[in-house]
């Protein structure tokens, strides 16, 4: 083999393993943000969306005796799709557009999370991107 087909296969087994680390990082992150999301009638969960390269607009209609479960279901194919559609040059907007969103992040609304879920989450990106990392080889 020679030294130029070793380079390519190495460049190309790097750009595969910074596309895992990148998109396992992003599912659990936003998995975590999901997660962390206080429940009342499960549409503040539910209006978590996310978009590639421009900030998801709008908001989520839904009723509110949506079961939990199906809540959840659909948050975690929302953020694999999302996600599976991103390439390393893109950015991944993940967004709550309901009005007291940003009431519950910064713990005034909910004593379900009085530290909020994005700042406590984005405090655990570099652990989790080293996580990620570990896994590939």
């Amino acid at each position: 083999m020679s030294f130029n087909s070793e380079l390519n296969d190495f460049t190309k087994k790097a750009g595969k393993n910074a596309e895992k680390i990148f998109r396992g990082t992003t599912i659990n992150l936003f998995g975590r943000i999901i997660k962390r999301t206080p429940v009342v009638t499960g549409r503040l969960k539910g209006n978590w969306q996310i978009d590639v390269n421009k900030p998801p607009i709008g908001i989520v209609s839904m009723d509110d005796n949506t079961p939990l479960n199906k809540i959840n279901s659909e948050s975690k194919f929302k953020i694999q799709r999302g996600v599976g559609k991103a390439s390393l040059e893109d950015t991944i907007y993940m967004a709550n557009n309901l009005p007291y969103a940003q009431l519950v992040e910064n713990g005034n609304y909910s004593t379900q999370a009085p530290a909020g879920m994005v700042g406590v989450t984005a405090a655990e990106f570099e652990r989790e991107i080293k996580r990620q990392a570990g896994k590939v080889k």
